[in-house]
């Protein structure tokens, strides 16, 4: 009797752990991706009393992120610390294809993976962490559900990113400069130590690149709506993590707090992690554009990527001289470049016509015309209107229906100078507005692309590049090259850039020339290297129309918005050799960042072997060109290059 007691116990007490163990909430969760290569792991564990929502991400049998803290604080509440689980939802395969109007692939599909996660705080308000695996990365946000008509406050977003520390960085410290505006016009510290600090105390910008643990890497950030700042990076996190760190509260644009504000239900961007054995991988991802919501632009047939003259980087006071604009006209005509653009100073313009006139001039020409405006950031109750055409709703709407009704094309607008929020809320009011008048868009003096393109398509590129306009100081010219063979790998991976590249002439500033220091093979090449929607040639009409045949006629022919790009060979800050495909043809570039003389090996495209083409290479000098025919080749391509030289060239 006592044995059967205490087997029937033991059977009960057997029961009770199981069911006990069946009631326990889970504290580890997996999402794969659809080539099963990358995992992102999330754990919600105890730690020291309480425990810690924190997220690890492995490509293939290596780590690629280690454990890295989640969450936030919102009105003064942890939102991940001490959260209890309450589900997760269904794992839903997302493949969805669309077209966009300009960059790198305008062909494309968001595939990936995506399930949320929903905890609830101690407060006893949920939470979800929303989570995307791509087959070549990661990506999550935080949702704050409800509906309770409040404003609420993020004092602080946790959110790190503990990248393994036996490798190499490449990283734009956050642009902090005399005029504290930042505008993304740093050079990257180029092999840093990983985790190690930005000297300034602002933190990094994004996008970061990393060698670790095998793979390369890209951390950045996607979909801004106006209801978060855009943020950069500090090294706050545990262990000198990278963390997530608002704009600078100093600023000065606009003396508002750091914090987004906004009402529920609210997304946060989108956190992004790009992964892959090489560095193709980040040069052809698409995961930002892909972040982002649908185009909301119904009738896209106006929107035309292309190329442009411009005047003002040679001469900074001819936007107001009527007749030397028709020669930028002229210039376009000539080179059959679909744009002109005429910069600051065009609303007093002289010496025979005005603006109206220029556009008139351009469309019997079949060149299409863009216009310079001051962005209005931090003057919106400005006295004078003509300072805030651009930030004040109604204005702004007026200026856009008046000039589109006139016939210009497109409008740069500039100065931006802050990533505080309520400037953030600025681009997509603007580009709203100008979609609805046919403008097409080029911000100028603005915070780094975080996917705009997607939805709203006649935004053909961004600046945040110290480009070509800086290079009137000797200092800029001598790191040129250098800063050239890297940015293909760090700031144009993430969006179009308005760089205004392909100046063979050397810049004068204040009656002094700053000599160029890169070869004129590559300045032509930086037409394919370098990807914007709008590409903007800078040099002086004579430079252009004085060009050897085969480089002009390559000028002619070499389009700004392309259906495939493959990095061929390359490593950053060292050279860059980049192939572009509009329909059959292929545009090669290729650029060296040393002050040597070598021999740059690729292999071409695939469908490439054994066409014959001509290569324009570095002549016998920096000022020269050379040609180099390729017949028959089996793929393999060895160009010899000049100190900081180039080639270019088209297969068809």
């Amino acid at each position: 009797m006592i044995n059967t007691m205490k087997k029937l116990l033991n059977t009960v007490l057997f029961l009770f752990v199981i069911l006990m163990t069946s009631c326990t909430a889970p504290d580890a969760w997996e999402l794969v991706s659809k080539d099963s290569n990358i995992r992102f792991a999330l754990e919600n564990k105890q730690e020291n009393g309480g425990t810690t929502l924190s997220y690890s991400v492995f490509y293939k049998d290596g780590v690629a992120m280690e454990k890295s803290l989640l969450g936030l604080v919102m009105d003064n509440c942890e939102y991940g610390k001490d959260a209890q689980f309450v589900s997760a939802s269904a794992v839903r395969d997302i493949s969805n294809a669309y077209q966009l109007k300009s960059g790198k692939k305008m062909n494309t599909t968001d595939e990936c993976r995506e399930q949320t996660f929903t905890f609830r705080t101690k407060e006893d308000k949920q939470f979800n962490l929303i989570v995307r695996v791509y087959n070549d990365g990661v990506a999550f946000r935080y949702e704050l559900p409800g509906e309770d008509g409040q404003m609420h406050t993020i004092q602080a977003e946790h959110t790190e990113f503990a990248v393994p520390v036996n490798g190499k960085a490449w990283i734009h410290p956050y642009d902090w400069n005399d005029r504290h505006k930042p505008s993304y016009e740093q050079y990257c510290r180029s092999e840093i130590d990983i985790r190690s600090e930005c000297g300034h105390g602002r933190g990094w910008a994004f996008p970061m690149l990393f060698n670790t643990n095998g793979v390369w890497m890209m951390i950045t950030e996607a979909h801004l709506d106006g209801s978060y700042p855009a943020t950069h990076i500090d090294n706050a996190g545990t262990d000198k993590a990278y963390k997530i760190r608002f704009p600078e509260a100093d600023e000065p644009i606009v003396p508002d707090a750091v914090e987004p504000v906004s009402e529920l239900p609210w997304f946060t961007p989108w956190r992004a992690i790009i992964i892959g054995d090489d560095l193709n991988t980040i040069f052809q991802t698409q995961m930002i554009s892909h972040l982002n919501p649908a185009s909301v632009v119904n009738d896209e047939s106006w929107i035309k990527a292309g190329r442009a003259s411009w005047s003002w980087w040679s001469n900074g006071g001819t936007p107001r001289d009527y007749k030397a604009q028709l020669k930028y006209v002229d210039l376009s005509a000539e080179m059959d470049w679909e744009y002109m653009l005429i910069d600051a100073g065009w609303q007093n313009m002289g010496n025979g016509g005005t603006m109206e006139d220029v556009v008139k001039y351009a469309q019997q020409k079949g060149v299409g015309v863009w216009l310079w405006y001051h962005s209005g950031a931090g003057r919106e109750k400005d006295s004078i209107p003509t300072h805030r055409l651009m930030s004040d709703p109604e204005l702004r709407r007026a200026e856009m229906k008046r000039i589109s009704e006139v016939g210009v094309k497109g409008i740069k607008v500039d100065f931006f100078d802050t990533d505080k929020q309520r400037i953030i809320q600025l681009y997509p009011a603007l580009l709203k507005d100008a979609a609805d008048n046919h403008l097409l868009v080029d911000l100028h003096g603005a915070t780094l692309p975080r996917g705009f393109e997607r939805t709203y398509p006649n935004m053909l590129t961004t600046e945040a590049i110290r480009g070509a306009e800086t290079l009137g100081r000797q200092e800029r010219c001598d790191q040129a090259a250098k800063h050239n063979a890297t940015v293909p790998f760090t700031r144009n991976v993430v969006g179009s850039m308005d760089y205004t590249p392909v100046t063979f002439s050397d810049k004068v500033r204040q009656g002094i020339p700053a000599i160029r220091r890169t070869t004129m093979g590559h300045q032509l090449a930086l037409a394919v290297v370098f990807e914007s929607g709008f590409q903007c040639f800078a040099d002086k009409a004579e430079s252009y129309l004085s060009l050897p045949e085969q480089p002009k006629q390559f000028l002619k022919e070499v389009p700004a918005a392309w259906d495939e790009s493959v990095l061929l060979a390359g490593y950053p800050a060292d050279y860059a050799v980049v192939a572009r495909r509009s329909g059959d043809v292929w545009y090669i570039g290729g650029i060296s960042g040393k002050e040597e003389e070598r021999e740059i090996e690729f292999t071409l495209p695939a469908g490439c072997e054994g066409k014959s083409f001509t290569m324009i290479i570095d002549g016998k000098d920096k000022d020269s060109f050379n040609y180099m025919p390729i017949e028959n080749t089996n793929g393999t391509v060895k160009v010899k290059v000049l100190p900081n030289g180039g080639f270019a060239g088209m297969i068809r």
